[in-house]
């Protein structure tokens, strides 16, 4: 099992340099100050995304920066530190459109469409240099972490090189065969497509479709663990992450054939990993993920879940999942292994913080942190907790409406117009009942013509029962 130098618990959130950019020339204290203030542990910045651009000025790649004024990742890391969170830089690897531009030959070739797209071979020499530079370049910086994304092939029809082909035949694989199998896949050639055949061929211990797989998982592996060198080699115990696609926890087949990038490996590479499990868009429910986590765990990696907080998530789904993790986080034996959770990402949801008082009071703060007004506010409390009064205060307007339901689970604050009078506000609320715990929390929705996404947080004053 891979050992990290830190056991921490991680409430995360991935974010875009352009949060902190675009809220103003302090804009790192103002983001970050509000993570600290709303429990978030480790923020995941992101400093070069699959456009290519470096969001940091101490590198040699000028011709790359994304902006020329400000060291965003400098701003970032000071504001972490202050407010006690811990600054991972996120780097988006092997789908990097500025570096395929300036070198159109170190593009990954599709099967059928030659290299038509932004994908970079990951055994090209100089791909490896260059983001060995950029590791390095990060490494130097104080950040708490380095955090991989994109560190797979993005799908089966990519890889398809003539250096590939000679790579796959030095193997010893059959690469006539090898075709026959993807072209009755992908249904090329004219044929009808049947999307299993190359991976059931896979499953079904075929020795071809097992050394296409060995291949993949070896130049997604051997790259990894070159930048990460890289890394290193500056930082000796720099904390490694990686966000993976979570297919890699329950089918292997389609992981490593798909993508090159297989869960056994990653525990030899990462400090841990980040399973982008976004329950909605894969159709599945909370229990899937402790399936993935528990699969991931079992494979020997240390696991930090990357929860959805977009695409229509609702409060109440994305405050489930949470519980659902941070229970399944207590039990033994997997307790040491499951480190937390990340969002993704922020601006693109919303925060309340719950803060309960010794005679039965709550306060409910809300953050838009995008800034955007509300026309209602809606709090479902968990069941054995029942809301005898309530009432707005600052950041809401005085003729904002309440209305406590008659069984006092649920209160609605509302108004024709928006209800909000800035970013921030106040609702209080006197309750009686069981006592709260931070596994179960109310449920805060917020919303104007459509509901928008809110992430809750507690703070306990007090540890009397409401």
């Amino acid at each position: 099992m891979k050992q990290n130098s830190t056991t921490a618990r991680i409430t995360g959130e991935w974010m875009w340099s352009d949060t902190i950019a675009n809220a103003g020339s302090d804009g790192a204290h103002k983001v970050l100050s509000r993570c600290a203030e709303m429990g978030i542990t480790d923020v995941y910045l992101l400093v070069k995304g699959t456009a290519g651009k470096l969001a940091y000025l101490r590198t040699k790649h000028t011709d790359l920066l994304l902006r020329d004024d400000r060291d965003i990742l400098s701003e970032a890391i000071c504001a972490a530190h202050t407010h006690g969170i811990r600054l991972h830089a996120w780097i988006c690897n092997l789908e990097d459109a500025a570096y395929k531009a300036a070198h159109p030959d170190a593009g990954m070739w599709h099967y059928v469409n030659a290299r038509d797209n932004a994908h970079i071979n990951p055994y090209d020499p100089g791909y490896r240099a260059y983001m060995a530079d950029i590791a390095a370049e990060l490494a130097a910086y104080d950040i708490d972490g380095l955090h991989f994304d994109y560190i797979r092939y993005n799908h089966l029809t990519n890889g398809w090189s003539q250096e590939d082909i000679d790579a796959l035949t030095a193997m010893g694989a059959d690469t006539g065969r090898i075709r026959a199998l993807m072209e009755t896949t992908f249904g090329y050639r004219g044929q009808p497509a049947d999307g299993s055949c190359i991976f059931n061929a896979y499953r079904n211990g075929d020795r071809d479709a097992r050394l296409l797989a060995e291949y993949r998982r070896t130049m997604v592996r051997d790259y990894a663990a070159s930048v990460i060198a890289a890394a290193r080699s500056v930082r000796e115990n720099l904390m490694i992450s990686a966000a993976t696609m979570p297919e890699g926890a329950y089918d292997e087949a389609f992981a490593d054939l798909h993508y090159g990038q297989d869960y056994r490996d990653a525990a030899a590479l990462y400090d841990y990993i980040c399973p982008m499990a976004y329950s909605m868009s894969f159709g599945m429910d909370e229990r899937w993920l402790c399936t993935v986590a528990n699969n991931a765990i079992q494979m020997g990696n240390r696991v930090v879940m990357g929860l959805q907080a977009f695409g229509g998530v609702s409060s109440s789904r994305l405050m489930r999942e949470t519980e659902v993790i941070r229970t399944y986080a207590q039990k033994e034996p997997w307790a040491a292994y499951m480190n937390g959770i990340v969002l993704f990402r922020a601006a693109q949801y919303d925060y309340a913080k719950i803060t309960v008082g010794a005679a039965g009071d709550m306060t409910v703060k809300t953050v838009s942190s995008s800034g955007r007004p509300y026309r209602w506010v809606q709090i479902d409390m968990p069941e054995g907790i029942r809301i005898t009064d309530a009432h707005h205060g600052r950041g809401y307007s005085s003729d904002t409406t309440v209305w406590v339901s008659p069984d006092g689970t649920s209160v609605k604050f509302f108004g024709e117009k928006d209800i909000t009078t800035g970013a921030e506000g106040h609702l209080h609320l006197c309750c009686e009942g069981d006592s709260l715990t931070a596994e179960h929390l109310p449920v805060v929705r917020v919303g104007g013509e459509q509901e928008y996404l809110v992430y809750t947080q507690s703070s306990q004053d007090s540890d009397s029962p409401l």
